[in-house]
């Protein structure tokens, strides 16, 4: 009876044994499936670096994107959006490469060659704080952190215009569109006005990508709409009816550009706008879609001096060519030249970054022996044209000679058209450079 009962005792010992590969088998299945249903969390998890960095965005990355970016990357805005953590956290690494090859924010301009006031560099404490976030892990930080009221403003930056103009019915844009549009927006002035500031308030920012604004002097008529061509050293507009209006090349008062910062001439300083009765301003826009149907009626702000100035600005366009752009691999270089007839000095100037044009500089050659380069901008964008205004206005001499060299490639390399000769009249005969200059008053003209 013993034997049977440790025999018995032996089989049951000898279960376990025989099961393991099936019980076995069984918790591997169970494992598998719930590790199945775990690994969508396991896997975000291991996605987040560990945090090995103090700077959190809510406290102090926020502040940095606010100062230099939001102005572009806010909801609603031409580029996508930055303002919160949320938003910002997918593109982490992408915003230090960004900042540290010096893409962003925007700035053509070398430096060492002209020092300008309205540069959008980050400083080097806020390029570190921005690495230091990235590569210690991103984190949110607490929200108690994040500034108080609105991170960007959709609202004129120098406050409410003294004029305010605007077409008389906005635009409808494709979702994929990229192409210009003229407005022809009248004064209305009773008489002479000195301008101190000219700003662009977009109606619709996800679409308006820049805009350049003119004084045009009437030639006959005067209607709103209408279409812009350039002919050389004139800007005409064929108005409905049959009408028209020109203007020099020169006339170019204002280029716009999202993020830029508005710039008021100095105190003191004014440019001569002539009253309604024979003269208009054009507002050129460039839309790009925004993947929908969209509407726009964007608004040009004139702010006027009180009291007439003591210096008048100008606008002087350095702008001669009448020659071919070859079809060529190799850049082609062309100079031009401008003779400053009265003492003056340059207080801001705008590069013209035509589609051919990669790189150019302007240097003033002084009566006594003396130079200065003004700029030396690399990498130009024709749909980027920003207005670089002097930190200390460049004094130019009665004599002084103000040279520009660019150098255009003519490759299709930056063309979507085939390479092949070109006058440069039939692209626009944009000026090479245009320089802001001022001089003294002697005769006031009114207000």
């Amino acid at each position: 009876m013993k034997e049977k009962v440790k025999t018995q005792k032996a089989k049951v010992g000898e279960a376990p044994g025989a099961m393991a590969p099936v019980r076995l088998l069984q918790l591997a299945v169970v494992l598998l499936t719930f590790s199945f249903f775990l690994f969508p969390f396991s896997l975000a998890s291991s996605a987040h670096e560990p945090i090995t960095t103090k700077v959190r965005f809510n406290k102090e990355l926020v502040r940095i994107l606010q100062r230099n970016c939001l102005s572009c990357h806010h909801p609603g805005g031409i580029a996508f959006s930055l303002a919160t953590y949320d938003d910002a956290r997918p593109w982490a690494k992408a915003i230090k490469e960004e900042v540290l090859e010096k893409r962003m924010p925007p700035w053509r301009a070398v430096k060492g060659y002209g020092d300008f006031s309205n540069a959008p560099t980050l400083t080097q404490r806020d390029i570190d704080l921005i690495v230091n976030w990235v590569e210690g892990g991103a984190p949110k930080g607490e929200d108690k952190d994040v500034p108080a009221g609105p991170l960007f403003s959709n609202d004129w930056q120098l406050g409410k215009p003294d004029l305010t103009l605007k077409a008389e019915s906005g635009a409808a844009i494709a979702a994929d569109a990229n192409e210009y549009r003229t407005f022809i927006l009248p004064t209305n002035l009773k008489e002479d006005r000195w301008l101190t500031a000219i700003d662009v308030l977009p109606g619709n920012a996800s679409v308006v990508h820049c805009a350049t604004v003119y004084l045009l002097t009437r030639e006959s008529g005067q209607q709103p709409g209408g279409t812009m061509i350039q002919v050389r050293n004139k800007v005409r507009v064929s108005l409905p009816g049959g009408a028209s209006m020109i203007g020099d090349v020169e006339t170019v008062l204002a280029t716009w550009i999202p993020g830029q910062k508005t710039t008021a001439f100095e105190p003191g300083f004014a440019q001569l706008i002539p009253a309604g009765a024979v003269f208009g301003f054009a507002v050129k826009l460039h839309y790009r879609g925004s993947g929908e149907p969209a509407k726009d009626l964007s608004a040009v702000g004139l702010y006027f001096a009180k009291t007439p100035p003591r210096k008048r600005v100008s606008v002087v366009a350095i702008n001669d060519i009448d020659g071919m752009i070859t079809a060529s691999t190799q850049p082609q270089r062309i100079v031009l030249s401008s003779t400053a007839q009265t003492d003056t000095e340059a207080i801001a100037i705008r590069p013209s970054a035509h589609p051919f044009i990669t790189s150019l500089q302007a240097t003033a050659y002084r009566p006594d022996g003396s130079q200065e380069v003004l700029i030396w901008v690399r990498g130009h964008q024709s749909d980027w044209q920003p207005t670089y205004y002097f930190k200390r206005a460049a004094l130019l001499p009665k004599g002084t000679r103000v040279e520009v060299i660019a150098y255009l490639e003519n490759s299709g390399e930056n063309s979507s058209d085939l390479p092949k000769p070109v006058r440069w009249p039939e692209i626009g005969n944009q000026p090479l450079c245009t320089v802001l200059t001022s001089s003294i008053v002697v005769a006031a003209a009114p207000r």
